[in-house]
């Protein structure tokens, strides 16, 4: 059933949530402070987010528009939970990308329908510009032709994988100096295929403001998956 991050610092609501959703096989991941959410959105890789709106760190409308502007969250549905009353603040929250906004306290018969109905909801289509530019591979098999090019994006795969395994191990270690200069070497990488978001994950790294490996893991994941997902397109176009 659905992984669902939950984002509230009301640890008895996310228990009482938690214990509301178990029977019908969801698991809640609780997070309490708003500056470790986008990281736990990385690692568990969710069907489901809940957001409060008031929070420790990154207040609930921040980290989703900084969600949304991910290639991996932009269709990942989002469920305010708030004690916020207003009309303009629900206005707000929908316009800053959620899909549905719930005001505390809540009936849990309602909650379970409307987590229900956004899991049963299919996701709008996205191209995920951002996981690998189309563009930048159609111009590499227009230099090389198509079979050079699928060898190269195999080979790059591949890459992309061991090199995001061996930070999240150099960071998992402490070993940030090295860490670093895998970040680079791996956004050079991401930059030639224009995967924004690995190049983003790198580019944290970089800057140290990241120290987690959950996320650059994912996200590598992500993208050998959009470059599989173009292969086997470019393989049958070219059929």
């Amino acid at each position: 059933m659905a992984t669902i991050v939950m984002v509230d610092d009301d640890e008895l609501l996310c228990a009482i949530v938690a214990r509301t959703l178990a029977p019908l096989g969801h698991t809640v991941v609780a997070v309490r402070d708003g500056d470790d959410a986008v990281d736990v959105l990385w690692e568990c890789g969710p069907d489901l987010a809940i957001l409060d709106c008031a929070l420790p760190g990154k207040t609930g409308l921040a980290i989703l528009r900084e969600i949304r502007q991910s290639a991996m969250f932009q269709t990942l549905p989002v469920l305010i939970l708030t004690a916020r009353r207003s009309e303009w603040h629900a206005k707000l929250a929908m316009e800053a990308g959620a899909n549905d906004y719930v005001r505390k306290p809540f009936n849990p018969g309602a909650l379970i329908d409307k987590i229900e109905q956004l899991l049963a909801t299919p996701p709008p289509p996205t191209d995920g510009a951002s996981l690998i530019d189309m563009a930048r591979l159609a111009d590499l098999r227009a230099a090389v032709g198509h079979a050079q090019a699928d060898t190269l994006l195999a080979m790059m795969a591949t890459d992309i994988v061991e090199r995001a395994n061996r930070i999240a191990t150099l960071l998992a270690e402490e070993d940030f100096r090295r860490a670093v200069t895998q970040a680079h070497a791996l956004r050079g990488a991401a930059d030639g295929i224009g995967a924004l978001d690995l190049a983003q994950q790198c580019r944290a790294i970089e800057q140290e403001t990241e120290r987690s490996g959950g996320p650059i893991v994912a996200c590598a994941t992500a993208t050998v998956a959009a470059i599989d997902q173009a292969r086997r397109h470019a393989a049958t176009s070219s059929a």
